[in-house]
């Protein structure tokens, strides 16, 4: 039952009656089950996801590099809301057929909590990763948060940039060409695929009171990447284990180029690579950094300063962080609108995360990057067979699901991100109030009653 929660949390925007069982059954746990919550509870992950360790690098950024890296991010001006990647990737199927369009103000544009506008602001679409997204809202995350709709939204719209072109910065060239940074993704690359493939990095900003929800990172398969289908399913597809033989290991180095050193403020990087109850913990420490497969290893981070709020915005809105160097801040921004949401460059959590592709060959490698060469697996075959794997084993005739039912199906069915450990109830129950419509009474008995 708890592997499925997800479908019975929010089956659908505005309805109320799937909320009954979970209900109850936390409530039972809660007058004394611990020990068959925590079986219960015990991480559902995949066996060709578990096993995967990460190297950990004391030293993987000198404080030259780290200087170098935060004068690039300011320079870059601003930094936008992670929600916004596809922005970058403009990928060919934005979505698998579950778009509406969109609504006109003053009505809430994408009124689906699951919805967000696409590129071109004309329908609206499951977000790119509201596998992530969705994941954390109704949990609460690795750290069991308990906080209305809101709130949990503005932890997760972190912020950054997405390079896809890393040759272009001589600063970002000269790390991963260094030898601390080949030999981290040597050891992190399958054996037999030895032949680095550079193509990305990542600035990454959490600002007080957000963090890195539950994850995988981009999955590129041959044939479908980020640049062809929406996100979330791609990790379904690699949830899946069905389209494992056209799966492309990849290796990611995290660097932390923030100065502080300050444990109080948490924000640790967690893995998980095996089934045992808890993850593996690593602290942000500055200029340490760590190498991992992220397309297959389950991470995240815990809330980074959890004593305090993180800026509340609209994700119907284009959102970023700017930075002014007259006072060296940076403020949140919604729709060019200034929010009173401001930060010092040494309140943030700042990471670089350069991603390479591991190839057995160069003729391997090049024959990925040559578009010509490789034939793309089309959407509809991607669906059928996720749907007819779904329907043997469940007995269930799933050809009359909408195709948004039928996204948000395959999430439940593929998708096990583990849930928090450290709660007897392992809902973020005070996004109710949301889905209940938020009137009054609503509101008062989740404010003042439950707390949220």
């Amino acid at each position: 039952l708890w592997a499925t929660l997800p479908a019975y949390v929010m089956p659908t925007f505005g309805a109320s009656s799937g909320f009954l069982v979970p209900a109850l059954l936390g409530a039972f746990i809660a007058f004394g089950l611990k020990p068959l919550h925590q079986h219960l509870l015990h991480p559902n992950i995949p066996a060709h996801m578990k096993g995967k360790e990460m190297i950990v690098i004391p030293d993987l950024l000198t404080r030259d590099e780290s200087r170098s890296l935060n004068e690039m991010m300011k320079n870059f001006g601003s930094l936008p809301s992670n929600l916004a990647d596809s922005r970058v990737t403009k990928p060919v199927h934005e979505h698998i057929g579950e778009a509406v369009d969109i609504q006109s103000p003053p009505l809430s544009l994408c009124p689906h909590p699951y919805m967000v506008p696409d590129l071109n602001r004309t329908k609206c679409i499951l977000a790119n990763r509201i596998d992530i997204g969705r994941h954390y809202i109704t949990t609460g995350g690795i750290d069991g948060v308990k906080e209305p709709y809101e709130v949990a939204v503005g932890r997760l719209q972190s912020f950054g940039k997405y390079i896809f072109d890393p040759r272009s910065y001589p600063v970002v060239q000269k790390l991963f060409s260094g030898k601390t940074f080949q030999s981290a993704a040597e050891r992190t690359c399958p054996p037999n695929k030895q032949v680095l493939d550079p193509f990305q990095f990542n600035l990454i900003v959490q600002v007080p009171g957000q963090t890195v929800a539950t994850h995988i990172d981009g999955v590129y398969f041959w044939g479908a990447t980020r640049f062809e289908f929406p996100q979330w399913l791609l990790a379904a597809m690699k949830f899946s284990g069905l389209f494992e033989s056209k799966f492309i290991d990849q290796v990611q180095i995290v660097g932390y180029f923030h100065d502080w050193d300050d444990d109080d403020r948490k924000g640790n990087f967690v893995y998980w690579n095996s089934d045992e109850p808890y993850p593996v913990s690593v602290p942000p420490k500055p200029r340490s950094g760590s190498g991992i497969d992220g397309s297959k290893v389950i991470h995240a981070a815990n809330v980074y300063h959890p004593d305090r709020k993180p800026p509340i915005t609209d994700k119907n809105k284009q959102v970023e962080l700017r930075y002014d160097g007259q006072d060296d801040t940076w403020t949140v921004y919604e729709d060019d609108t200034k929010t009173p949401y401001a930060y010092t460059t040494n309140e943030l959590r700042s990471t670089i995360v350069f991603r390479a592709r591991c190839f057995e060959s160069e003729e391997a490698k090049a024959r990925f990057n040559d578009p010509k060469s490789v034939d793309k697996i089309p959407l509809s075959d991607v669906l059928s067979t996720l749907r007819k794997d779904m329907e043997e084993k469940t007995g269930d005739d799933l050809s009359s699901l909408s195709k948004l039912d039928l996204g948000i199906k395959i999430m439940d069915f593929y998708i096990t991100y583990p849930y928090p450990r450290d709660t007897i109830i392992p809902v973020n129950y005070c996004v109710l109030e949301k889905l209940l419509g938020g009137g009054t009474f609503v509101r008062g008995v989740f404010r003042n009653i439950l707390m949220c």
